[in-house]
């Protein structure tokens, strides 16, 4: 036998022959596994860190958005707390600051006249409780208060007083003090008065001049220190120049109490006042719903005042000028005698005791002048001002004057002329005692 025959050899040789081949193989495979170790630590590890890198990204945009959430948080906070206090503050201003103010200064009071009697050696808690009870003023506390920072001693002068409620609180104190005399005078302006008549009872009774009330209807800026929305839309709306008073017409007809020693501002600021309380804002929606300005209206109303010869007639004047304005085609000219009378009355100082012609050469003449004249009339009441807005429905275009105060309406020229006639002889009937609803029409 050949010793060096691998057949020679014994199992265990063979067997350590075999293992470095078979260990190669292993450790090759094992370093194939390693290196697939290594890769899916390595993706575990690069998986761990995008999971930690997402997570770091996400609690960064968490942070931010809570950063921003919490910003607008904040911001709402501030906005709702900074309306918060206007809030209030709006909510002082109104039920509490204004009415003091108003109280105080008798901006924009309901005006009445009361007579006290100051009692000897009144102190000033004394006569704030006696204004109070009188409806004199509202706050008699803070009456004491301003009393005190206006260093009043309370040297009140015993006896009866006529007041009336729109003083202010310095007029008070100064009202019960030596030598303070301020006589009061009541004045009852008729409706249809005119502005002429108006300026004439205000300076026999001792308030103002004429001058002074022409300026003040004519020129005074009323925004210095009122708001009268009527003036300021007169303003911005623009007025003829042909027109005698700026304020013809919004100087509403009342009976008022004045102090003899009143401006003239101060006295046509309360007739301004009152047709402001009377002309309210669906009296101003109406008349843009026919077409036509406040202004309008009013000058309107101021004609039907001045025609009616009586409250009854006032809706069918009101509908004769309507339906002329309404068809100015056919009937360009208003007609209106009282326009007339109006000219003359401001031109000579005197109305005409009868209206013989119509060709008086004025801007005011409706028989020459197309539409409504440059301003009012007159002065018209609440009456007038209500069926200038709401006229009756008729056909009528023409009435004339009866001798028993009424009118005689017509439709047509003929029907006039007729009335006319009749009128002279004696036989007209007024129409208020024949119009029926059936004589509407549309």
């Amino acid at each position: 036998m050949n010793p060096n025959s691998e057949n020679n050899r014994t199992p265990s040789e063979s067997a350590e022959k075999s293992t470095p081949k078979k260990s190669r193989g292993g450790k090759a495979a094992a370093f194939f596994e390693g290196l697939k170790g290594k890769k899916s630590v390595k993706a575990s590890a690069d998986a761990e860190q995008s999971e930690e890198n997402e997570a770091a990204e996400t609690n960064t945009d968490s942070a931010a958005v809570r950063a921003v959430t919490g910003t607008v948080i904040s911001v709402v906070k501030c906005v709702v707390y900074i309306f918060s206090v206007i809030a209030i503050g709006i909510c002082i201003a109104i039920f509490a600051v204004i009415p003091i103010a108003n109280d105080l200064f008798a901006f924009k009071k309901e005006e009445k006249i009361v007579e006290i009697t100051i009692p000897e050696l009144a102190t000033v808690n004394d006569v704030s409780e006696l204004l109070y009870e009188n409806g004199l003023i509202s706050y008699p506390g803070i009456f004491r208060i301003y009393a005190s920072l206006q260093k009043d001693d309370g040297d009140f002068t015993a006896g009866d007083y006529t007041l009336s409620s729109t003083l202010s609180y310095d007029a008070l104190l100064s009202a019960f003090k030596p030598g303070y005399v301020r006589d009061i005078v009541s004045i009852t302006f008729p409706e249809g008065i005119t502005a002429d008549e108006i300026i004439t009872l205000f300076t026999e009774n001792g308030i103002g001049t004429k001058e002074g009330f022409v300026e003040a209807i004519n020129e005074y800026d009323w925004s210095q220190d009122y708001s009268f929305w009527f003036v300021d839309e007169l303003t911005e709306n623009g007025y003829s120049s042909d027109r005698f008073y700026r304020l013809e017409g919004y100087l509403y007809p009342d009976t008022y109490y004045f102090y003899t020693d009143s401006s003239e501002v101060e006295a046509i600021a309360k007739l301004l006042k009152n047709f402001n309380d009377k002309f309210p804002e669906e009296y101003r929606a109406t008349a843009k719903k026919l077409g036509y300005t406040v202004d309008d209206i009013i000058t309107l109303a101021s004609i039907i005042e001045s025609e009616a010869g009586n409250f009854r007639e006032f809706s069918l004047v009101s509908s004769v000028f309507h339906n002329r304005l309404n068809n100015s085609a056919y009937y360009p000219y208003l007609d209106s005698d009282a326009t007339i009378v109006y000219a003359i009355a401001h031109d000579t100082g005197e109305p005409p005791e009868k209206l013989t012609e119509t060709t008086y050469d004025s801007p005011y003449n409706t028989y020459k002048n197309r539409g409504l004249p440059p301003g009012a009339i007159s002065n018209p009441g609440y009456n007038a001002i209500t069926y200038a807005l709401h006229p009756k429905s008729t056909g009528y275009y023409y009435f004339v004057a009866n001798n028993d105060g009424y009118s005689v309406f017509s439709k047509t020229m003929a029907e006039h002329q007729q009335a006319i006639a009749a009128v002279k002889n004696g036989t007209a009937i007024s129409t208020i005692y024949t119009v029926t609803e059936s004589d509407d029409d549309e």
